[in-house]
């Protein structure tokens, strides 16, 4: 079965099916009414816009993230509410100071490596206040990562992409896009981004990055 990789469509999903395991602290109902609150986008510059389809060129901040690593498929801790929940937990007070932090946009994957042999990970971007003195994650599966200053050329797309083939799918049209305008990427890591909660239904903002070399 196919992994979901797109975490915060699962809010809807969790309501719908069941509760979080009665250890965790992050309520799924808390964590779905986080996502109508105000979320900080991270600020980038634009450097550079080509007339192709929308295609874009940016240069993103170094910035700290809260990340967990995508278990594979087949191990029964890979469900995707567990891996939203391991940050929203840390959002929610799971940290050493116990301090219930905003959430920014977007929520990233990190894709490493081939389709065939990738390894997964789920960030929170961490707005400019909690970016000062980020407290430390108190689960063990949750760690802070500070991305380095990278310049990505992307288009933005609409809808829910929640599978890896759509993510894959809209990659490849990006990675068409980039080598028409003569541009090298690092061909082994791309990020995939949301940057809506799942009640807005219109005009969906999704974001794959690739990253120029």
């Amino acid at each position: 079965m196919e992994k979901t990789v797109w975490v915060v469509l699962l809010v809807m999903v969790a309501l719908l099916s069941t509760m979080p395991s009665p250890g965790k602290s992050a309520n799924i109902f808390s964590a779905f009414g986080r996502g109508f609150e105000h979320q900080e986008e991270i600020k980038y510059t634009t450097m550079k816009l080509k007339q192709t389809e929308g295609l874009e060129e940016r240069r993103i901040p170094a910035k700290t993230w809260v990340c967990t690593n995508q278990p594979p498929a087949d191990d029964p801790e890979s469900s995707q509410l567990t891996v939203f929940l391991r940050l929203f937990g840390y959002l929610d007070g799971e940290n050493n100071k116990g301090e219930r932090l905003p959430m920014g946009i977007p929520v990233s994957i990190e894709a490493t490596g081939t389709q065939e042999n990738r390894n997964l990970t789920a960030c929170f971007f961490l707005p400019e206040k909690v970016q000062i003195d980020p407290p430390t994650p108190t689960d063990p599966t949750v760690t802070l990562l500070h991305r380095p200053s990278l310049t990505i050329l992307t288009r933005q797309f609409g809808g829910y992409p929640n599978s890896e083939a759509t993510w894959d799918a809209e990659t490849d049209k990006l990675k068409t896009l980039v080598s028409s305008a003569g541009i090298s990427i690092d061909p082994n890591l791309v990020f995939w981004n949301a940057y809506d909660p799942p009640l807005k239904f219109w005009n969906r903002r999704n974001e794959v990055w690739l990253v120029k070399t």
